[in-house]
């Protein structure tokens, strides 16, 4: 019955703190919204829609073109010819032709074909930048909520500090009224703890900016208050500031294991970003192509079934076939064409160049977040085995105090080498994290 009731309360505790209900708060849940409300990636979609519209659009001059044509004339007089004492007139005043054209561009040298294809280019550079600018999105996000973990973990290793600078406040007190410790003693314990809670109180002050940013890229602040929160382990904590908001976020443990994977991936070579520029290159050599076609003749052909009034010079209604050729031979254009032609084979040159750069850039980068982790990896471990130690000595520290062989200077210093080596920990998991983002960001894995 006692374990029942425990149980209770414990799910009352974490269902319920400081009269507030706990607030959930995953990364899966921040990833899909802030992809969903990022006007960039919207406004990126929009251009991808209309390139491929634009796409189709060059792509249907390929192909024969057929539109239902009228026209009506009308004449103030026509030619006559007098014969025999009469008057023969060819044609009338008034005339019209109704009927379906057909047109079709026979020969072009490949003129509207490279059209066809820039524009097929444009549209596949519009979807990789795309692409690129949802993965920097998740980037964003994601470095933004290790933040947020590592801002409550920090809260969780000051809590805990304050548990103990507390008990042992608590025991000097008690020693000092006895007599057997002095009123420095008490001092320096009563300042340990002030310190501890002016440190919680700033680390919530920084989540809450850093909450702040957070919900500016999801879109969404969840219902969450911001301005004084706290972590949801903090179940049993004293609390004498009002307390905005109760936060459950992925363990950042959990995290780390997440994405750890990503540390043996291997960079990108057709990154979005490296793909788009490419893209761009191939766009302007297919529109230096196109101009260079300008150059040769061009070949059309039409026709088309019409009713027509009047036949020529008979004034009568006839359904008659109608088909014709024209070829367009340039002979001057003061090099227009092949100016244009020049430019963009310069353009396709500067964006291989861009290429160039940014591939030596973004493999730089990626080199960089390997070997930076590899180096926190190490630390990691390191840390681990310093928290071991240090625990181990601040409670040898107290019980040599409470024997009265060390000062509770000695104390202090122990407990404070103890929190360091804790809060380094989380910081050294955190960033990790950051350069395990950045290495998913720019591999081919996804997660």
């Amino acid at each position: 019955m006692k374990k029942l009731f425990g149980l209770l309360i414990l799910f009352t505790t974490t269902t319920v703190l400081y009269g507030l209900e706990v607030s959930s708060l995953s990364l899966a849940d921040c990833e899909r919204d802030a992809l969903k409300s990022s006007a960039q990636l919207q406004g990126l979609e929009a251009q991808v829609r209309s390139s491929q519209a634009q796409e189709k659009s060059v792509s249907s001059s390929l192909y024969p073109s057929l539109s239902l044509d009228a026209k009506g004339v009308w004449v103030s007089e026509v030619p006559t010819l007098k014969f025999g004492g009469q008057e023969l007139k060819f044609g009338d005043t008034w005339g019209y032709s109704v009927g379906p054209t057909a047109s079709w561009v026979l020969f072009d040298n490949g003129a509207r074909s490279s059209l066809k294809k820039s524009a097929s280019k444009v549209a596949s550079a519009q979807e990789q930048s795309y692409e690129f600018a949802r993965k920097q999105i998740l980037l964003q996000v994601r470095q933004s909520y290790f933040a947020v973990q590592q801002l409550l973990q920090q809260l969780v290793l000051l809590n805990g500090q304050l548990e103990v600078v507390q008990k042992q406040l608590a025991d000097v007190e008690s020693a000092y009224k006895a007599g057997s410790k002095s009123n420095l003693d008490v001092s320096i314990a009563r300042k340990q703890v002030l310190k501890t809670q002016t440190a919680m109180s700033g680390a919530r002050s920084a989540l809450a900016g850093q909450l702040r940013t957070l919900f500016k890229l999801t879109g969404t602040d969840y219902n969450i208050d911001p301005s004084y929160p706290t972590d949801k382990r903090l179940a049993n904590a004293k609390e004498e500031n009002k307390t905005s908001a109760v936060l459950d976020t992925d363990p950042l443990e959990n995290t780390l294991q997440l994405f750890r994977p990503y540390g043996q991936s291997e960079f990108d070579e057709n990154s979005p970003k490296l793909a788009a520029l490419d893209e761009m290159a191939q766009y302007y050599d297919y529109l230096a192509d196109s101009y260079k076609s300008s150059l040769y003749p061009r070949v059309a052909l039409q026709g088309g079934a019409y009713f027509e009034y009047p036949n020529g010079a008979i004034r009568e209604h006839v359904f008659l076939g109608r088909a014709g050729a024209a070829v367009s031979v340039p002979l001057f254009e003061g090099g227009k064409d092949r100016q244009q032609a020049k430019a963009q084979k310069e353009l396709a040159r500067a964006k291989t160049y861009e290429k160039q750069d940014t591939q030596e850039t973004l493999t730089a980068l990626f080199l960089s977040a390997k070997d930076r982790l590899y180096g926190l990896q190490v630390q990691e471990n390191l840390l681990k085995d310093t928290i071991k130690q240090t625990r181990e000595t601040a409670r040898l520290t107290y019980q040599a105090y409470k024997a009265g062989a060390v000062t509770f200077f000695e104390v202090d210093r122990a407990n404070l080498d103890l929190l360091e080596s804790q809060l380094s920990l989380a910081d050294v998991q955190v960033e990790q994290l950051n350069q395990l983002a950045i290495l998913n960001s720019l591999s081919k894995e996804t997660l």
